[in-house]
């Protein structure tokens, strides 16, 4: 068979780990069939190895293995070429099937931008959720860098260093400042987020206009009201932003006013239209909405929060980093810009979970799992530990009606123990050692909820794995 030279991109929401593990699992298998491949990571640390021109303009075919989309001028770069579009959670699991039938699969993309360029960032413009995750992928650097500087400020306080501020009338302390430095992630997260969402459907013109009016619906000086339209605002506006910017775009204009049309016109017209909306109408709308909303989460009994909890933990639990792991997160995640931590503490505890366990189980119970994955145990307890669920993914699919039904029953007992031992998390950070950075409180509360989480998931995966082992035997009988 004659070589084939292949070029890829990948991104997932997070850009933790689906990003590199499917990069990684490409390489491999492009290896193995004697391919020669070149693949562009967009991760929570920018894009990597960023293809070239020539690479590019060389390859037979193109694979988009994107959790978050890709932006239109992005996509330009491979106007002509045979491209293979496909989301990055199935093309985990489909590594093989994608290489065995690249001609099928792909078709010619023809791109409608002028000018294309070599990096970018987010679209799919058919999936609402890529958006989200566009805008929540945007916002995670000032949530997680203004929730570590809140952590560290508080540390100093607990050390003894003084915090004062100029409502003291004293020359502000270092840790005062700290903290408010790091505060303003937490202004700017939910503007930021909206921003993207439009960006990732508009692209630059919706971008300025979007993070200005999310801003509005959130100032509740401004707007007089008891509370911003928060995430909520935040959604509703990105996403009708860029549609609209969108819509006066597919208009086709002289080139010699395009650039005008793109730069002044649309975003002044934009942020004119939806600013008198935000303040009129939507924002103060949605600000009571949101009132409503934390004034429930924060004082409805115990009884009725249990539900609740158990729902996020086995929605974070059921496809380890799929579209409902990322519904329960997104709701846990932005509560957080409005000061709720309570729910956010689920995701904390329970996210990590199914890796952890899965990877020591691996260990000390090595038939259970298939002999391939065996070497996949520590990188799985590891990383799960510390960044993300999707280390769990192989495991389950070893055996996945057994593994999800451990999982999700068990991600679910563990939100309810979450909330019933008062945990809050402040901000993402890296798993385990979050109590020690201060970003979850009590720390002590963490680790029994976290150890009884991982205990029980791998007691319901040998139970789970023995009940169905029979079942089918029965079946065959």
């Amino acid at each position: 068979m004659a070589s084939k030279k292949i070029v890829a991109v990948t991104n997932c929401p997070a850009g933790i780990a689906h990003t590199y593990m499917v990069a990684e699992a490409f390489e491999r298998k492009a290896k193995e069939l004697g391919y020669e491949i070149h693949v562009e990571t967009q991760g929570a640390s920018g894009v990597e190895n960023a293809l070239s021109p020539d690479q590019i303009a060389a390859a037979d075919y193109v694979i988009l293995a994107v959790g978050r989309g890709i932006s239109d001028s992005d996509k330009a770069r491979f106007d002509g070429k045979k491209i293979i579009d496909v989301n990055i959670s199935t093309a985990l699991k489909d590594v093989a099937d994608i290489f065995d039938h690249l001609e099928e699969k792909s078709s010619v993309y023809h791109s409608s931008t002028a000018s294309p360029v070599n990096l970018g960032t987010t679209k799919n413009s058919g999936q609402i959720m890529n958006h989200l995750m566009a805008g929540i992928s945007a916002a995670l650097p000032f949530i997680i860098g203004g929730g570590i500087l809140v952590a560290i400020a508080n540390i100093m306080v607990q050390w003894g260093m003084p915090y004062n501020g100029f409502e003291d009338g004293l020359k502000p302390s270092f840790a005062w400042i700290i903290e408010s430095i790091g505060y303003l992630g937490f202004t700017f997260m939910i503007p930021i987020m909206g921003a993207y969402i439009a960006y990732n459907i508009g692209d630059k013109p919706a971008l300025a206009p979007a993070f200005l009016v999310t801003y509005l619906a959130n100032d509740k000086g401004m707007l007089g009201t008891d509370s911003g339209a928060g995430f909520l605002g935040a959604i509703f506006f990105g996403l009708t932003i860029g549609y609209f910017v969108k819509w006066i775009k597919s208009y086709k204009y002289p080139k010699s006013v395009k650039s005008l049309m793109n730069l002044t016109v649309i975003p002044a017209l934009t942020l004119l239209l939806f600013g008198l909306i935000a303040y009129y109408l939507v924002g103060p709308f949605l600000g009571t909405i949101m009132a409503n909303m934390l004034d429930f989460l924060n004082n409805v009994p115990l009884e009725y929060k249990l539900p609740l909890a158990f729902l996020i933990g086995a929605m974070l639990a059921f496809d380890m980093g799929g579209p409902i792991n990322k519904i329960a997160w997104t709701f846990c995640f932005a509560l957080v810009a409005e000061k709720v931590y309570t729910w956010y503490a689920i995701v904390g505890v329970v996210a990590s979970v199914p890796p952890v366990a899965a990877g020591i189980l691996s260990l000390i119970k090595p038939k259970l799992f298939p002999e391939e994955l065996h070497d996949t145990a520590v990188s799985a307890i590891v990383v799960g530990a510390t960044v993300a669920t999707e280390p769990a993914i192989p495991f389950a699919l070893s055996d996945p009606i057994p593994m999800i039904a451990a999982n999700t029953l068990s991600g679910g007992i563990t939100g309810i123990l979450t909330i019933v031992l008062g945990i809050e998390r402040f901000a993402p950070g890296i798993g385990v050692f979050d109590p020690l950075l201060g970003l979850m409180k009590p720390g002590w509360a963490f680790y029994i909820a976290y150890i009884f989480g991982v205990i029980s998931n791998m007691i319901l995966i040998v139970l789970f794995k023995q009940l169905f082992e029979k079942f089918r035997k029965n079946k065959a009988a």
